[in-house]
């Protein structure tokens, strides 16, 4: 075989293609991949190399495990629009808008990696954007989750042979809102005026459970049993995620009778079933208002008066942690027994009303 000359392959191997001039990898790879309408083979560029000698080891590697070249060669933003409509638009599954949208603002925030090649990602470009600081610990979450999930429909797809999203992680410390918890006075208000102003009721749920706006909001009703008094939800963080919260006595008629109105979950009014945040806050300001409550507060504020209330109470820490979702050093196991629902009962049930 003469000098310089490289072996011949195999029919429908593909061929290896010196590019003219100056390049850093003029040795490109095209891969017969189908046939045209006219019986013609068409091939596709696998990838260029420096030396010819990479280019074929390229090639034989392919052949050991042919992938989808086109999906291959997919930017960030095409695995993006394609996973998003998989879940989003053909899945039988509705996902609530705010599900959507969070996802949206995710993909957003990794503008940078839009026209990357998804194939030639790595960890450090996944984790420069969870380093970003200037983003709040929730929407650092919903790009990690982004990131898992687009790697996950990725390696189904044979677009990425590894997952890197699993070596990131968030560095910033959570950022659970500060807020002013309510004052012994402000929840003798809200329990005078439970039976006389609209969504009081809603206000002291949230009190006595500790569960963040959006999580309750959002709650299906298949998962608050009043058979054994427990709400089961959570989504912001691994913690956070199908932990319980038994219901509190002292608000077991409001949630009974918000379940019996039949709405798709358990704050909602007759003229919109289903209530998000955005529209929850306005209706939340002005019930406290009506019921003399001054105060700026909002939604999480009643998450910190359940803690505080707890705290308080004597409840160990533990349990707190439990209830509110925290991460703990304390807490081995996420699974939750009988004897373990219990001790969060009795934990909860500390809380008493003031006279």
């Amino acid at each position: 075989m003469p000098r310089g000359k490289a072996m011949r392959a195999p029919n429908g191997y593909g061929t290896i293609v010196k590019l003219s001039g100056n390049r850093r990898k003029p040795f490109e790879v095209r891969v017969n991949t189908h046939i045209n309408e006219y019986g013609y083979p068409v091939y596709d560029v696998l990838g260029r190399y420096e030396t010819r000698t990479d280019a074929d080891v390229a090639r034989a590697k392919y052949h050991e495990s042919p992938y989808d070249i086109s999906a291959n060669n997919s930017t960030f933003e095409q695995v993006y629009n394609a996973w998003f409509t998989q879940k989003y638009i053909k899945s039988k599954r509705k996902y609530s808008t705010s599900s959507i949208n969070c996802t949206k603002g995710a993909y957003k925030k990794c503008i940078s990696l839009h026209n990357r090649l998804f194939k030639d990602l790595r960890k450090n470009d996944l984790q420069s954007i969870l380093d970003d600081y200037t983003l709040s610990h929730a929407y650092m979450e919903h790009i990690k989750n982004l990131f898992n999930q687009m790697y996950k429909f990725a390696l189904e797809n044979d677009i990425v042979q590894k997952d890197y999203s699993q070596f990131t992680r968030i560095t910033k410390p959570e950022d659970d809102t500060p807020g002013v918890p309510f004052t012994k006075e402000e929840i003798r208000l809200l329990w005078e005026n439970v039976d006389k102003v609209p969504f009081v009721d809603t206000v002291l749920i949230y009190i006595y459970s500790g569960w963040r706006c959006m999580e309750l909001l959002t709650m299906p009703i298949a998962d608050i049993d009043i058979e054994n008094w427990t709400f089961k939800g959570g989504m912001k963080t691994e913690s956070s995620k199908n932990r319980i919260v038994p219901i509190h006595t002292l608000i077991r008629p409001y949630v009974a009778k918000r379940l019996a109105e039949g709405h798709n979950c358990l704050i909602a009014n007759n003229d919109r079933p289903v209530i998000y945040s955005s529209s929850y806050m306005p209706l939340f300001k002005k019930t406290l208002l009506q019921c003399g409550i001054t105060t700026p507060h909002t939604p999480h504020d009643c998450r910190h008066t359940f803690t505080s209330l707890l705290n308080s109470a004597g409840a160990n820490d533990v349990c707190i942690d439990r209830l509110l979702g925290h991460a703990s050093k304390s807490i081995t196991k996420r699974t939750y027994t009988h004897k373990d629902i219990e001790e969060l009962r009795v934990a909860v049930e500390l809380i008493k009303k003031e006279p």
